[in-house]
């Protein structure tokens, strides 16, 4: 407790702000040796905070907490559980808690200065998060749901992970949702593991929920369990998912000094709450605006969704399978009309959508022999959604953000290309 305390006491003055220029882009400047004792301050001291159990007054607050004791106020009482598909502790329910005044202040400024100290920060969040736009979730909650629209509008939420990517403050995104709400706050596709699947990238489509990931999805997620420094988790129930040793493993290795562990940010209680190094109860909107104005790069938070340039034909490095390459270039035209196939390694056979069962297979009755995933741009839906394809007779959407990604040459592999692309170079 005594190292912690000595962690704060010099946190504000050891870890530099983030600088915004002119431009609203953001320098974070270079870990300085004083920086670094602090952070070994600090992780030193949660070695000595072991997990904390339901019913001691830290349990609503974290194990590195040292502000305010004020137990979070109830706003929404329930007697059910969050989800009825995972088994969960007879104290946890659905009801809803928001943390006092006071203390949401000094959590927040917590939060802040982890940001700064961490070497690697990675966002796990559910559908809590995109609630707010209109999109539905799958525990249980206190205000009404949604449904699937691609015509959804990003959260704050979304945009402030969005400015805090561009600050340098987050290095990647595990995200269960499908909805493509992250890029259309600005966070860069190649940053994100949709790890259940994407309503925009044919090459993921959305998976049954005990069905098969993308091949490439699920060693991403475990890179990013095993390496995390620190890990925000938002708007999901901890409930038992796979995916959840993205949070709970940097946690665990908190406690042997390896981590700064996992920060939760939620209106409900998770049976995880113990092991968190802070604890946080709200709304990810107010609490995220809060730490955007603490951090002050209030100018890197857009406004509204990202609008992409009308580039249907664009120049990418890329060879023709796919694969982003140090010397291939290729044109990617998605014209009206244009012929494309799903690259190798797609998951359209783990899709829970049955009409999409029969796309790479030879036959639709057959789904055992993969064929080869053929189909044509139909058009551009938006500037701010994507193009449309048809594949093999069903309709699919590619995200307009894959068109900039790709000319970036962000991502290590491309969900589409041209059944016979105008090479440029090999």
């Amino acid at each position: 407790e005594k190292r912690l305390l000595m962690a704060y006491a010099i946190m504000k003055d050891l870890v530099p702000d983030p600088v915004v220029n002119t431009e609203g882009i953001t320098n974070t400047p270079v870990p300085p040796p004083l920086q670094e004792k602090a952070r070994a301050d600090f992780i030193q001291g949660l070695t000595k905070a072991p997990f904390l159990e339901h019913g001691e007054d830290s349990f609503w607050h974290g194990r590195a907490y040292n502000g305010p004791s004020k137990t979070p106020k109830r706003t929404w009482v329930s007697d059910q559980k969050p989800r009825d598909d995972h088994d969960a502790p007879n104290w946890l329910t659905a009801s809803e808690y928001m943390d006092v005044p006071a203390a949401l202040r000094a959590k927040v400024f917590i939060l802040a200065e982890l940001l700064k100290l961490s070497r690697k920060t990675v966002v796990y969040s559910g559908a809590g998060i995109s609630r707010g736009a209109g999109i539905g979730q799958a525990a249980r909650g206190g205000a009404g749901s949604g449904a699937k629209s691609t015509d959804a509008i990003p959260t704050y939420t979304h945009y402030a992970l969005g400015a805090l990517s561009k600050a340098g403050l987050l290095h990647g995104w595990v995200q269960q949702n499908h909805d493509g709400l992250p890029q259309k706050a600005g966070f860069p596709q190649e940053s994100i593991n949709e790890i259940h699947g994407s309503w925009y990238d044919p090459s993921n489509p959305v998976v049954k929920y005990s069905g098969t990931l993308k091949e490439e999805q699920y060693p991403w997620m475990v890179e990013d369990a095993d390496t995390a420094d620190l890990v925000l988790v938002l708007g999901t129930s901890l409930g038992g998912l796979n995916a959840d040793q993205v949070a709970i493993k940097p946690a665990k290795r908190s406690c042997r000094g390896k981590a700064l562990g996992m920060v939760i940010i939620n209106l409900q209680q998770t049976e995880q709450d113990g092991k968190a190094s802070l604890r946080i109860f709200g709304k990810s909107d107010n609490i995220l605006k809060k730490l955007i104005s603490q951090l002050r790069i209030e100018p890197m938070v857009a406004k509204s969704p990202a609008v992409f340039k009308q580039n249907a034909r664009v120049i990418v490095p890329y060879d023709k399978e796919g694969n982003r390459s140090e010397t291939a270039k290729m044109w990617l035209d998605l014209r009206d009309g244009a012929e494309v196939k799903l690259t190798p390694g797609h998951n359209v056979q783990g899709s829970r959508q049955p009409a999409f069962m029969h796309i790479g297979a030879k036959k639709k009755t057959n789904g055992k022999f993969p064929g080869p995933g053929h189909g044509k741009v139909m058009r551009l839906e938006n500037l701010r959604v994507g193009v449309v394809l048809q594949i093999e007779g069903t309709r699919m959407m590619l995200g307009q953000w894959w068109i900039e990604a790709a000319q970036r040459g962000g991502p290590p592999t491309l969900p589409i290309v041209n059944i016979n692309p105008m090479i440029i170079s090999e």
